[in-house]
């Protein structure tokens, strides 16, 4: 029963991590409104967020600080490999073909995780995970509106968009390897989000940045930078690391295909974009592929 509950907890964290990647549209719209390209909005959402949890840490939760000199590798893969590297791909495959091609091809991060995990901790491919796998792909297909569209993928953009899956699919990874060695779901948040800031402010530019903040308050700019921060970047994050104290990456993964549709509910309230009969059928995918996982989940606790 007790295992149960933890799932259940697990999934709703992850429910809710995505729920908040999916509000992105909504700051990005704004911030490349005023210039700012995608890369740049990025380097803000970490360094705004490694700022608030450096500073959270030192006042409240120094403890969270102290990690092995050791484990670097594994919070620096995370903001390095993962988070960056991830961005980079993810914003070239945007450059060469549609944001829906771009994010379609970033969802094949769940299958990617199912490997890793099973070599790197044990973690049993089952039927179930392929089948809501397959569903929840086929679901944020449906969403992104490829179905119909007859819209190619070139091939650079196939390999970038894969590369992009990659580099997602390891923050799970990662977290789990921290999560294992004993740390905390806000000490990996942080580390993650100071390599990544490190890393990043290659894209930072501060003369387009000035020039983007000039277009409009300056006092507005910088809260809505800080809105966007907590509420794509910090929260969603922590929700992410924490879901993985309670659920496996693999599992974990799949749920987060719940973001697309997320996003597309966002459209349709905010931007008035709504979706056709085959967006409604990718977010009955993916909410099949969430309920599939605890259904197989609520069984193996009653065995």
């Amino acid at each position: 029963m007790k295992s149960e509950k933890n799932e259940l907890i697990g999934t709703l964290l992850v429910v809710a991590a995505a729920t908040s990647w999916g509000l992105t549209g909504i700051f990005v719209r704004y911030f490349t409104g005023l210039g700012l390209s995608s890369l740049q909005i990025t380097v803000f959402k970490m360094l705004f967020a490694a700022v608030v949890l450096v500073l959270y840490c030192l006042i409240f939760n120094r403890e969270a600080l102290k990690i092995n000199p050791k484990d670097i590798w594994v919070f620096a893969g995370a903001g390095f490999i993962s988070m960056d590297f991830f961005s980079v791909c993810y914003f070239s495959t945007i450059q060469k073909t549609s944001l829906s091609v771009a994010a379609v091809l970033l969802y094949a991060a769940p299958a990617i995780v199912m490997l890793i995990s099973a070599v790197l901790f044990k973690d049993k491919i089952t039927l179930v995970k392929v089948l809501a796998c397959v569903v929840a792909f086929l679901g944020c297909v449906f969403t992104a509106g490829i179905i119909g569209s007859g819209e190619g993928i070139p091939t650079n953009a196939l390999v970038t968009g894969l590369l992009s899956a990659f580099g997602y699919a390891l923050y799970s990874i990662f977290g789990q390897i921290s999560i294992n060695k004993g740390y905390k779901p806000v000490t990996m948040t942080t580390y993650t989000f100071l390599f990544a800031t490190v890393g990043s402010m290659t894209f930072f530019h501060p003369s387009e940045v000035f020039a983007a903040a000039e277009k409009t308050s300056s006092i507005k700019f910088v809260l809505i930078m800080v809105l966007m921060s907590f509420v794509v970047s910090l929260l969603p994050y922590i929700l992410y690391t924490t879901g993985l104290t309670f659920i496996k990456p693999s599992k974990a993964s799949i749920i987060a295909s719940v973001e697309p549709v997320a996003a597309t509910i966002v459209g349709a309230i905010v931007f008035a974009e709504y979706p056709d009969i085959f967006g409604f059928l990718g977010i009955l995918c993916v909410v099949m592929a969430v309920v599939l996982l605890n259904i197989n989940t609520k069984n193996k606790a009653s065995d």
